[in-house]
């Protein structure tokens, strides 16, 4: 088995027919059928059913086709490595966060990576944390920027960032006549909490893990309302005064800024999560992956420094 097999593999079911693949790389179509039978020769299964339409995949195909696909992604993955290792820092690096830490970091984050190295390229992704633990798995994503969420992650490769402090958001001006006395006031009694109902994303999540952890450890249980997916969603809810949020600063400084959202500090006790970057322990650190985590750490230290990002201490230089 080698990468032109799986080439010609894969390009045959992309366009379902040989002779329009044998077109397609310019290649003589008996070399693409001797090819594709010496694969199938070596698997010891017919991997296409051929007919006057143009082939398809069998059974056995379409499970070996996962597994073509997976192995020149990990040969493409492979050579770009070693060409990192060699030469400045360039090509894709896909990260995955969750909303409110893509809500503080990647704008920066973006920009300084067009400033210094325009030869990297981010894809960002936004998700729960354990949807980012699994796309990390899959290989999907490259690094995620998340919270612990009780996920087994023995086999990954974590630095923390910073350890930040959960907060109370709460419109300026409320709608839900219990909210009212939250305006103006700086702190809220985890005990007082449990008096309100409290958007929260779900147990499976950083967010409600956490809050599951200090509920066990008090053994007071708070009122849970589910977040809309979206946080830009929760926030407009917040903000119209329907209903308050527990998040990190890092959801809504933006709106702080405006006066259009208060944030309330959780007290008796202060709610914490750590904040960590993760990668794939088996994955090499090359010098794409180790420039964009140095300069995610510069953009964290920044806004931690400027406040929007409100934390009991930062875990980097």
């Amino acid at each position: 088995m080698n990468s032109k097999q799986l080439s010609y593999f894969l390009k045959v079911v992309e366009l379902n027919s040989i002779a329009a693949t044998a077109r397609a790389l310019e290649v003589a179509q008996p070399s693409i059928s001797l090819q594709i039978d010496n694969l199938e020769h070596e698997l010891g299964t017919c991997l296409f059913e051929r007919s006057f339409r143009g082939v398809e995949l069998t059974q056995s195909g379409q499970i070996f086709h996962a597994h073509a696909v997976s192995i020149m992604r990990q040969m493409a993955q492979a050579k770009s490595d070693v060409h990192q290792f060699e030469h400045e820092p360039s090509g894709v690096l896909s990260i995955g966060m969750t909303q409110p830490i893509g809500n503080i970091i990647s704008v920066p984050l973006l920009a300084l990576v067009e400033q210094r190295f325009p030869k990297i390229t981010l894809e960002l992704h936004a998700g729960l944390s354990y949807n980012l633990s699994s796309q990390l798995r899959s290989g999907e994503i490259d690094l995620a920027i998340s919270s612990p969420d009780g996920t087994d992650m023995s086999q990954m490769r974590q630095v923390k960032l910073l350890r930040e402090k959960l907060f109370i958001a709460v419109g300026c001006d409320p709608k839900v006549s219990s909210h009212k006395m939250l305006n103006g006031s700086k702190t809220i009694t985890f005990e007082a909490l449990a008096n309100h109902e409290v958007i929260v994303t779900g147990a499976r999540d950083s967010l409600g893990y956490v809050l599951r952890q200090y509920e066990q450890s008090t053994g007071i249980k708070l009122s849970h309302k589910p977040a809309f997916g979206q946080l830009m969603t929760t926030l407009r809810y917040v903000m119209d005064g329907h209903g308050i949020l527990l998040a990190p600063t890092s959801a809504f400084f933006h709106l702080q800024d405006t006066n259009q959202i208060e944030a309330v500090e959780i007290i008796e006790p202060n709610l914490w999560r750590d904040v960590c970057i993760t990668t794939d322990a088996d994955r090499p650190q090359t010098a794409l992956l180790n420039t964009v985590m140095s300069l995610i750490k510069e953009v964290a230290k920044t806004e931690w420094l400027a406040g929007r990002w409100q934390g009991g201490e930062l875990s980097i230089d």
